[in-house]
Formats: C-alpha cells, sequence, structure tokens
C-alpha cells in the first residue's frame, strides 16, 4: 500500500478464490501482522468479519455497489475482478519477453495505466486526491501496468506500480491460479450479518 514519505509502509496480502463469471468469490485478508479479515465477495453484496489482536468482529456488509477506491491501486474489497477491469482499460501494451510465472511460461505486456483507469470507481475525496497529484506532475501520474499472459491467453498475472521518488509509492499484483477449477462461495446468512456503513475497502 502506497505512502508519502516518512509515514509506515502497509503490506496488504490476500489469498482465495473468485468465479469471475458470477461475479462472486471468497478472501482472506492479512494487513501485515496487525490484523486479519474473511470476505465473501457476492454480486450485490461484500461481506466481511474479523479484526486486530484478540478485538473481532462478527459478519458485516456493504452493498457492492458503494465499495469504493479510498486509496491508488487498492481495490475495494481486495475485489480481484476490479484490478483485471482497470489493467484492461489500459492501451498501448508492448512485449518485454517471456518470463516464468508460478511454474507457467508466460510472455510479459506492459503499459502505461490511464488516469482514467487509475480513477476508476474511486471515492470523491480520493478522485480529488489522485487529481491533484496528477495536476502537480504536469501530466499523466506514471503508473505501469504489467500483465503476465500464459500459452492459452490468460492472464495469470497482474501487476498495477507507482513510484515517485519523494512523494508515494504503491504496488498491487495479482496472481491467478488453478484456472478454471470450480470455486464454492458460502454466503453468510442474514442472520449472522449486520448492514455497516463503515465497511473500507
Amino acid at each position: 500500500m502506497g505512502t508519502t514519505p516518512g509515514d509506515p509502509t502497509y503490506t496488504v496480502t490476500a489469498e482465495g478464490a473468485h468465479d469471475f463469471a458470477r461475479n462472486s468469490g471468497n478472501v482472506t485478508a492479512k494487513v501485515g501482522d496487525v490484523a486479519e479479515f474473511d470476505q465473501v465477495l457476492t454480486d450485490d453484496r461484500i461481506y466481511i468479519r474479523g479484526g486486530t489482536g484478540t478485538e473481532t468482529m462478527p459478519w458485516s456488509y456493504t452493498d457492492r455497489a458503494d465499495a469504493k477506491v479510498q486509496h491508488m491501486l487498492r481495490p475495494p474489497g481486495n475485489d480481484a475482478a476490479h484490478l483485471l477491469r482497470q489493467a484492461s482499460m489500459s492501451s498501448g501494451y508492448e512485449r518485454f519477453g517471456t518470463e516464468k510465472v508460478a511454474g507457467a511460461a508466460t510472455t510479459r505486456y506492459s503499459a502505461p495505466l490511464s488516469h482514467k483507469a487509475l480513477a476508476f470507481n474511486m471515492t470523491k475525496e480520493a478522485r480529488g486526491k489522485s487529481d491533484q497529484l496528477r495536476d502537480m506532475m504536469g501530466g499523466e501520474i506514471p503508473v505501469t501496468t504489467d500483465v503476465w499472459v500464459d500459452a492459452e491467453g490468460r492472464a495469470v498475472r497482474v501487476r498495477l506500480s507507482l513510484d515517485i521518488p519523494g512523494s508515494v509509492s504503491s504496488t498491487t499484483t495479482l496472481t491467478l491460479g488453478d484456472l478454471g477449477l470450480a470455486v464454492g462461495v458460502t454466503v453468510p446468512t442474514a442472520e449472522g450479518s449486520e448492514d455497516s456503513e463503515a465497511f473500507s475497502g
């Protein structure tokens, strides 16, 4: 997660399964050694439970349409589909040779991420900050999109990276494995979850 100079750097790791056809999935996300959360994504909602240390919270949810980007390159609700959507909005991809990703032979392609893609689904506040940074830069914010594609034409890794020395840095990487396997998603019951206005994507 990107920070400004002098601020602590946060590493968020997430692992789970996603059914892109049904727009649903499940994720366990960790913020360093500080916090851990379980998430379930459905077409309509994002459910979340977890907490920090010994303090935990039960299942709560937010409407998926209300989950917005609050930090550059940080997909709301750890939504893998959001990251792929941003990458698909890039144009002018150039081939950068072949590489191994998780044991698979891939070809890496790279392109700049447009400001429209960077600001996709941002909150008003986050959009204002990104627009301000773009104006300070005097042009596009230098975000790079890298996509690794396997022999079957499938994206197996996507990386968005931003590094402005003395200002802000952030990298988000999505690695896809076990492609084509069935994904089972258990949705928390309505009785076991509460509507949450404080959900942070």
